[in-house]
């Protein structure tokens, strides 16, 4: 071999070693860079979690019953954009857009500046993050805090929902499942629960009701002769303690709840001057006829006081406007003349004599300002004028959807009660929270949005009539003769957009006093002090199915009907006797960003809605 051949081999030998060389040390150095910012990501990561929990905790104080209470900075936090982007890429970016759009990214919160949060974070040890909460724009009870960490390279975005911890994220909710009286009232097999369910005592079961959320109680009962007990769709329940009982103690709620509420809600003497978004408080009492005089005991001579009250039942009816003059309200107010005499001997302590009733008298309705986000108060003449304490008959209010009274209010549908066997819905149209002693329902209640719906699937189930009737017959989760599901309808309600939204709440009961075929009522609902239930549910036969979209919260849990076990069936299935069997369907727009003025809260506390991470 020549000389010159051995150099020439030599050398692209060398040349090969030397590649394979750099190849080797690039791809050993790239592992190692790799191995460094996986190390780094996992210890920004861990600081990102902690830092949102203690954020979470201390942001937990400026919530309550008017949103988030705090002085927001204004400007912009200078890292977002490269947060939104990292986030958008993510499999569910879309959803986040939508979050993001709702945003008021003009405005920021910096945890830093919390005394709270700085002491603990220094406790922790953490350094090199920034922790920021972000307000949604025109709606003060949600916010979206974000934690930025860094170690070394890598930077980790740890972000969550929060909003005020609404009452009403329970389907279902009660403080006490048995009557003063003794009696349990029981779930059963027909019985659907589909939602979250909470109540902060021991429950009663018989056959084997469905729980499709998750499920929270105290403890409970079953009498497992009648079958094999519950059925549930998530995990196990939980079992509360003492602790979790107290902090959701709903008499707690309801004092707070009751000085909140005359924040938000003033005279309508007030609400005609307000230049920001009121709710109307209506007259509880006003005296229209006083008087003093003596009268003799034996040998003694005593002075007597006397007055007479009147002290209105209000009558509600919601309406759907459809371009008619004379209907094109979005809500209505009568009240029943109601009289009371009382006597006293110091101006202190009264006494009840007597009640006399009178006429019902229109008081005012409430239409759409076009173009405008303002509404248009209308009076019905001097009667209402006095009552109101206003001089005029029309008015261009800011309303925020409240209407509160200190006493009774009915709900219904005038057009209904004129024939009784002209069964009409009414149809909300709009985000109103009513607010009073106790609530009556004569009828049917269903978001304007889901009239098609429900025209649809009565369509489908061969239902004949007009579009009202159709609405009230139909059935959303249909049941075959062994009182199985047949046909579930409940998804087209849940998946649904719509901005109705309405809060029915009681100081003392929710009583439906008209047991309509098929009962639809689509509220939250809460019960203070009493309880949510029907009129005469243990009389006549059984009217179908009793559906709730939204949510119900009780001090003591009503009875909607009763239910006997099967005995000459092999299972001994329950069996409805009379009244409703339950088909509770949760409004998760509630979990999803969706708020309306006046809704209970728990003080002091947040509901975490989404928990994320990017990087």
């Amino acid at each position: 071999m020549r000389n010159g051949s051995i150099l020439v081999t030599t050398v692209i030998i060398l040349v090969i070693v030397s590649v394979l060389g750099i190849s080797v040390f690039f791809a050993f150095n790239q592992y190692r860079e790799n191995v460094g910012l996986t190390a780094q990501r996992l210890e920004a990561t861990y600081r990102a979690s902690n830092i949102l929990s203690l954020g979470v905790a201390c942001l937990k104080k400026h919530f309550g019953f008017s949103g988030m209470e705090i002085n927001w900075s204004t400007g912009s936090v200078t890292w977002f954009d490269d947060f939104r982007k990292r986030v958008l890429l993510q499999s569910d970016g879309d959803a986040w857009e939508n979050v993001f759009s709702l945003l008021d990214t003009e405005k920021y919160y910096n945890l830093s500046s919390d005394i709270d949060f700085s002491t603990e974070a220094s406790k922790l040890g953490f350094s090199n993050f920034e922790a920021v909460a972000i307000p949604f724009e025109n709606n003060p009870f949600f916010a979206l805090l974000v934690v930025r960490a860094q170690v070394g390279k890598a930077v980790v975005y740890k972000y969550a929902v929060l909003s005020s911890d609404f009452l009403n994220k329970y389907a279902y909710f009660t403080e006490k499942e048995t009557r003063p009286d003794g009696d349990k009232i029981y779930f059963i097999t027909q019985d659907i629960i589909d939602g979250p369910f909470r109540s902060n005592d021991v429950i009663h079961v018989e056959g084997k009701p469905l729980f499709k959320g998750s499920v929270e109680f105290k403890d409970i009962d079953i009498d497992l002769e009648a079958g094999e007990g519950p059925r549930y769709e998530n995990p196990p329940p939980k079992y509360l303690t003492d602790e979790d009982i107290q902090k959701y103690n709903i008499e707690k709620i309801k004092d707070y709840y009751a000085r909140e509420i005359e924040r938000i809600a003033k005279p309508a003497s007030e609400v005609v001057l307000s230049s920001e978004p009121v709710g109307i408080e209506l007259p509880s009492a006003m005296i229209v006829e006083e008087k003093e005089g003596w009268y003799w005991w034996g040998e003694y001579q005593w002075r007597y006081y006397y007055k007479k009250q009147l002290e209105p039942v209000y009558i509600i009816e919601f309406n759907a406007p459809r371009g008619n003059s004379g209907n094109d309200y979005l809500i209505k107010v009568k009240y029943k003349e109601i009289y009371r005499e009382y006597l006293s001997n110091n101006r202190k302590d009264w006494y009840f004599i007597q009640e006399s009733e009178g006429r019902e008298v229109n008081l005012f309705h409430i239409k759409p300002k076009p173009n405008s986000d303002q509404y248009h108060l209308v009076l019905q003449g001097e009667e209402a004028r006095r009552l109101l304490d206003l001089d005029r008959n029309e008015y261009d209010i800011y309303f925020n959807g409240v209407i509160k009274t200190d006493s009774d209010v009915y709900l219904r549908n005038a057009s209904s009660q004129e024939n009784q066997e002209n069964i009409k819905p009414m149809f909300v149209d709009g985000r109103y929270t009513i607010v009073a002693n106790n609530i009556y329902i004569e009828d049917h209640i269903i978001y304007n949005d889901y009239r098609e719906i429900l025209e649809e699937i009565a369509d489908k189930e061969g239902i004949k009539g007009n579009s009202d009737q159709k609405v009230a017959q139909v059935l959303i989760r249909k049941l075959d003769k062994n009182g199985n599901i047949e046909e579930d309808y409940s998804e087209l309600l849940k998946n649904h957009e719509s901005d109705d939204f309405l809060n029915l709440v009681a100081y003392k009961n929710v009583v439906i006093t008209d047991k309509k075929p098929n009962m639809k009522i689509f509220a939250s609902i809460y019960a203070f002090t009493g309880s949510f239930y029907v009129k005469d549910y243990d009389r006549g036969d059984p009217v179908g199915e009793l559906t709730i979209f939204g949510s119900l919260a009780q001090y003591v849990r009503g009875a909607v009907g009763t239910f006997t076990s099967a005995w000459w069936s092999k299972d001994r299935k329950p069996v409805v006797l009379t009244g409703y069997r339950k088909n509770y369907i949760y409004d998760w727009r509630i979990l999803k960003g969706f708020s309306v003025f006046g809704t209970p809260t728990v003080p002091k506390e947040s509901n975490i809605l989404n928990v994320r991470e990017v990087y």
